[in-house]
């Protein structure tokens, strides 16, 4: 499978990474599957029933068992971007919320007949940003460019972690 690695940029306590993968598909069906909860709970990570992506901007977004996204739909436009975020609402002075707030746009482009290229991007505090593009690589990557290309997928579990031992090396920035 040849997926470029992610380009992570920024300094300070925010960075932004960008994924970029192209699939042989159509984009409808694309679309589909990143954003219809029968297609999510095929491909994302530790989905739960629950689960929830409502089709509309200022929808909610719950993904995987909800510990890690939940959040608002900021845009919504078929078929092309999707974007929302998660932890916005640190009032509460939890540590763990205000550390981990975050804003992922998924943009799809036809860029011929047979390919569309998705490019994923996610603002993210610095400490979070390894292993966050290392999923995404792993997740909106590879084993959503299986399922789209009905080919075999990596689904060992020293994948992931050997994802982050690349991107701590550096190789994405």
């Amino acid at each position: 499978m040849n997926i470029k690695l992610a380009v992570i940029e920024g300094h300070g306590d925010l960075c932004r990474m960008t994924l970029r993968t192209q699939f042989s598909a159509d984009i409808q069906a694309v679309w589909r599957v990143i954003t219809q909860v029968d297609q999510l709970k095929i491909w994302w990570p530790d989905w739960q029933p629950g689960g929830v992506l409502e089709p509309f901007e200022r929808g909610r977004v719950v993904l995987g068992d909800g510990r890690w996204i939940d959040g608002e739909v900021k845009v919504w436009a078929p078929p092309h971007v999707l974007a929302f975020s998660w932890r916005e609402d640190t009032a509460g002075g939890d540590w763990f919320e205000a550390h981990t707030k975050s804003l992922l746009t998924i943009q799809l482009l036809q860029i011929n007949s047979t390919q569309i290229e998705l490019t994923l991007f996610q603002y993210a505090p610095r400490d979070s940003i390894v292993g966050g593009i290392a999923g995404w690589h792993y997740f909106a990557g590879e084993r959503l460019k299986s399922l789209l290309e009905s080919e075999a997928f990596d689904d060992r579990a020293e994948r992931f972690d050997e994802l982050v031992a690349l991107y701590e090396e550096g190789h994405g920035n």
